[in-house]
């Protein structure tokens, strides 16, 4: 089975009814995590995107299914981004590209305000933590996972360079064990609401 994966960027509260019309699109699930917008404009604030509590979905699917189990989620009454990742050679090319930066918490906000700097209008973070591995430091026997944020950026293919090259050259980032930045191609890209 050819998959891809299905990413939607929505306000609190809504992935649950994005989920459902994927699903009767033909989508099997998903996965929501809670996350917190980025984005400064007030059209953006608007439109739902502003710096608010957001929730992100994640769904695996079928590549025959991609263009119905978006239009699904476009027409499901929903405000935020919905967008198709696919690593296939012959994936169409929106226009479109999703960086994500992980790194430390604490650092995403200056981690945007220099992304907004180089051309990116917002971004949404996600919590989350580092794997343990047997060099972790220990406290009373267990080991302290370093807590983690990641970053998507979804940009115009033509400004993620500029984005790149200035979040990449981030002394924060470029300390080992710190963060890591990269890209994905965006084979669809739709505007909810």
């Amino acid at each position: 089975m050819d998959s891809c994966m299905l990413i939607v960027i929505v306000g609190k509260g809504q992935a649950k009814t994005a989920m459902k019309a994927a699903r009767e699109a033909g989508a099997s699930g998903g996965t929501v995590f809670s996350a917190r917008g980025t984005a400064s404009s007030t059209i953006l604030a608007a439109l739902g995107l502003g710096d608010s509590s957001k929730e992100v979905l994640f769904s695996v699917i079928k590549d025959a299914d991609a263009i119905d189990i978006l239009n699904a989620v476009k027409g499901s009454r929903t405000k935020g981004v919905a967008m198709v990742i696919d690593d296939e050679e012959d994936a169409m090319d929106s226009g479109w590209r999703l960086i994500e930066i992980v790194c430390e918490r604490g650092y995403s906000d200056d981690i945007m305000a220099v992304a907004r700097k180089a051309g990116a209008g917002g971004g949404t973070v996600v919590n989350a933590h580092g794997t343990s591995t047997e060099d972790d430091v220990r406290f009373f026997g267990s080991p302290l996972v370093p807590e983690k944020e990641l970053l998507m950026i979804v940009i115009e293919k033509g400004k993620a360079d500029a984005v790149m090259e200035a979040v990449s050259s981030m002394e924060i980032l470029r300390k080992k064990g710190m963060g890591i930045v990269f890209s994905l191609p965006v084979t669809n890209f739709q505007m909810l609401g």
